[in-house]
């Protein structure tokens, strides 16, 4: 590479920033054409095939100067640079993915025709400028050269790293190896002594039940025995719980009769007085109706004239009298009756 080489038209991808302004903040990657004083860009190769196409945008480089500039934060790992004119505004910002082509490109804008780097330079002649880029170029190229020692280390350092993954896979590979055949082994291993066991349970099984053949039957007949001498008594259990509710049940129905009873007792004794006072007051009514049946018999035998009507009432006052003697000795005789039948006790069922 050489000054000639720079002079040429210079075309390839860079970054652009969205609107061309120092705050713009979306990347888009364009393909940028430089001829003589004018810098074009466009969407892709394709839409470049002469001098003729539209292109998407235009930068004339007339007393425009070229500057590298600080990437701010948040913006893509590109190396950036500007094209700044008279006014100090920059108008275009532009990115390269490697340091060489952004230099490469800043050289080209610097050496095309009409375009200065800055005020110093508008003063040097065409050589002058062509020897500070040759110089800049040259510092490029030992740039390079330390950036390439440094791949190279790298690329050592990353082959070292490469080599020992590959054995660290390789020892890898043999280790779940010998795991599937260790597993495997102990697969094999479980199933030889599941079996065994299997077989010695059986002839164990098979041993006691010759050996000890005559003591399992009695055994079997004890246990058979049992079981009915469990269930008779389970009958009887049984039995005996009816038994017992029944016997709770006659004792609860004999309680309420005797409850019964008592109030039954209470009520007659109550009658039974009320009766005898009935009975004294008839007595008293049959004495008084007597007295006047004496006394009217009296008059009549002592020829005392009596009227006919009065001794009819007095025949049905006696007529009546002598009912309800009778009828107050025949409910004597009914109470008489009834409460020796209920003071008797009741015999009440055991448990």
């Amino acid at each position: 590479m050489d000054i000639s080489s720079l002079m040429q038209g210079r075309q390839g991808y860079l970054w652009k920033l969205g609107g061309g302004q120092e705050k713009g903040s979306k990347w888009n990657k364009r393909w940028f054409v430089l001829r003589d004083n004018v810098l074009m860009y466009f969407t892709s190769p394709k839409e470049f095939t002469g001098f003729r196409d539209k292109p998407s945008g235009v930068v004339l480089l007339e007393e425009c100067n070229v500057r590298a500039r600080e990437g701010q934060a948040g913006e893509h790992k590109l190396f950036h640079f500007s094209l700044v004119h008279n006014n100090g505004e920059e108008t275009i910002v532009l990115g390269a993915e490697y340091e060489k082509e952004m230099l490469e490109w800043m050289q080209a804008v610097r050496t095309s025709r009409m375009c200065i780097t800055d005020a110093e330079a508008a003063k040097q002649s065409e050589g002058e400028r062509q020897a500070a880029a040759q110089m800049e170029l040259e510092g490029a190229r030992e740039r390079r050269s330390d950036t390439e020692d440094t791949l190279r280390k790298i690329d050592s350092s990353l082959e070292t790293v490469q080599t020992e993954h590959r054995q660290l896979e390789a020892e890898k590979e043999k280790a779940e190896k010998e795991l599937k055949e260790l597993m495997a082994r102990f697969k094999l291993r479980k199933a030889l002594l599941h079996w065994r066991h299997r077989k010695l349970t059986l002839s164990f099984r098979s041993l006691i039940s010759m050996v000890f053949k005559e003591r399992i039957d009695r055994a079997v007949q004890i246990k058979s025995v049992a079981d009915g001498k469990l269930a008779r008594m389970q009958h009887e259990f049984d039995q005996v719980h009816v038994a017992r509710r029944k016997a709770e049940a006659a004792k609860k129905k004999s309680d309420e009769m005797l409850q019964r009873e008592l109030q039954l007792k209470k009520e007659c004794e109550a009658q039974m007085k009320e009766a005898q006072k009935m009975l004294k007051l008839e007595e008293a009514r049959s004495q008084e109706a007597a007295a006047q049946i004496g006394s009217l018999e009296g008059e009549g035998a002592a020829g005392i004239a009596v009227d006919t009507k009065e001794k009819e009432e007095l025949l049905q006052l006696h007529t009546r009298m002598m009912e309800l003697r009778a009828e107050a000795e025949e409910m004597q005789l009914t109470l008489k009756v009834q409460l020796p039948s209920k003071q008797k006790g009741v015999d009440l069922p055991e448990d």
